[in-house]
């Protein structure tokens, strides 16, 4: 009788500290998740042109665009509020070496105060004539 009692004490002594464990666990990981510290990164290919993106303030953003070198037009932002968004890094990536692949330009803007910039880019010859190949058109609002 002494013996079940025993048995009987160290599985409920089991239950409760498998429960306590389970209820650290689930609280760990929902704090984890509603972290505000997280930075988001959002990321904006040529698909996504004139979208609007809501941002708060130390989120990424990621635009990539196709590099046009073959015909010497280049990217270039032509109105951004650097107060609002700071492009933090820009490199190009992804030609396979072929004749006429100049692969992708990215270019990463990290959100840094509240407000709204409107991001735009033009694809151009820098020389000559100055033709426009193509513009992207992006606004960004920093909450």
């Amino acid at each position: 009788m002494k013996a079940k009692k025993i048995v009987l004490l160290i599985g409920l002594v089991a239950i409760a500290v498998i429960t306590a464990g389970t209820v650290i666990g689930v609280n760990l990981s929902s704090q984890k998740q509603k972290d505000p510290w997280t930075a988001k990164v959002f990321s904006l290919t040529e698909a996504d042109n004139t979208t609007v993106v809501s941002m708060k303030i130390g989120d990424k953003l990621n635009l990539t665009l196709p590099d046009y070198g073959d015909g010497g037009y280049v990217w270039g932002i032509v109105h951004n509020d650097e107060n609002i968004v700071f492009i933090t890094e820009q490199f190009t990536w992804g030609s396979s070496g072929m004749l006429g692949d100049f692969g992708k330009d990215t270019w990463v803007f990290t959100a840094i105060h509240t407000g709204s910039s409107t991001i735009e880019l033009c694809c151009q010859r820098p020389f000559g004539e100055q033709d426009i190949c193509q513009t992207f058109t992006v606004i960004v609002n920093v909450q």
